[in-house]
Order: structure tokens, then sequence, then C-alpha cells
């Protein structure tokens, strides 16, 4: 495996070997002090291109669980508001969210595993995790994931309420319904050829 990473362009193999040939560099005595700092600012972009690159590759692993554990529990919180089971609906919500606002970068610790972890590390991180989220959401330092749709066209979340405003239903057929087009008849349009 070459170690390049096609979103990016960039091979994780090759940036770690120009941050080594920079810090030799910079090791490097009787450097002019602007060589020092140009290499510094060099070394920094390098790490931290690193490190994106490396958080890209974890997360992309695991893209698709993610997916089909968010479409599931979509599946689930929208049977439990039809069903009205406010205790069950609280709990998908913040599962949602968790499955949203992982950290990327480390590995994913799947919400519904095949077989039921067992290791108490794994448990506590993935609490902690949980917690901590969920303390966000509450705060309001990130937006609630799980207040959004599920749209099966195009199989990504829209920013709409899951709960329809109270309309009648001749109220939700004029909202639902797109603005008309305008006919070449209107005013605006008319095109004097003569």
């Amino acid at each position: 495996s070459s170690g390049i990473n096609a979103e990016y362009g960039v091979s994780t193999q090759s940036t770690g070997r120009d941050i080594r040939n920079v810090q030799r560099m910079l090791r490097m005595e009787g450097l002019p002090p602007t060589v020092v700092q140009e290499n510094e600012r060099k070394l920094e972009m390098l790490k931290s291109k690193l490190t994106t690159t490396q958080a890209s590759k974890v997360s992309d692993k695991y893209k698709m669980v993610r997916f089909f554990e968010k479409r599931k529990l979509f599946r689930k919180l929208k049977s439990a508001l039809r069903d009205e089971e406010e205790e069950d609906v609280q709990e998908i919500r913040d599962k949602i969210n968790y499955i949203v606002y992982f950290p990327l970068g480390t590995k994913y610790i799947s919400l519904l595993p095949k077989e039921p972890y067992t290791d108490e590390k794994v448990i506590a991180r993935q609490s902690e995790i949980m917690a901590a989220i969920k303390d966000k959401v509450t705060s309001g330092e990130v937006e609630d994931a799980s207040r959004t749709q599920w749209s099966k066209d195009r199989n990504v979340t829209q920013l709409r309420s899951l709960q329809a405003p109270n309309l009648s239903l001749a109220e939700r057929r004029v909202h639902s319904q797109p603005a008309p087009e305008p006919t070449s008849s209107d005013d605006f349009f008319i095109i004097d050829r003569g």
C-alpha cells in the first residue's frame, strides 16, 4: 500500500518524510533566522496536514457503519414518535447525536453492534463520549441533529423539523405546493420586439 489518500492527494508517508527533512534542516547550525522561521512554519503546516490526513482515514473507515446506524435510528425515532413513546424518543435522539457528533479521527464505537461489548474500557469510553455529546447538545454548543428529517431521495439529512406544525389539512396543502412559475403573460416578462 502506497499510503496515498485519494481525497487529499497526499501520501502520509511522503508527508512524514517531509516533516523529518524539515526537522533535520532545523537541527543544522548557522542557518539564517529567516530560513529557520520559514522552516518552522513549514513544519507546523506539515504536521497539521498529517493529522488531518490521518483523521480523515479513520473517519472514512467508519463512514458506512455510521450511515447505516443513523438510518436505523431515524426509522426507530419515526416509529417512537408515531407511537408516542417519550422515554424511547429521548434515548434515540441521544444516539443520533452520538453518531453525528462522534469525534473524527478516533475509532468509532458502534451503538448497534452485532454482539454486545464485553470490554469495560470500551463501554466506559462510549458512555463518556455519549455524555459529552449530550452535554454539548443541551448547552446549545452544537445543534440537535436528531431534529432533522431523513431524506430517502438523497440519503442525506435535511434541516427540517420532524414534528409538523399544527396546520389544518388545507393549510398543509397550500404550504406544500411550490410557488407558481411566472408565465409569459406576466407584464414583467413582456419583450418588445418591435
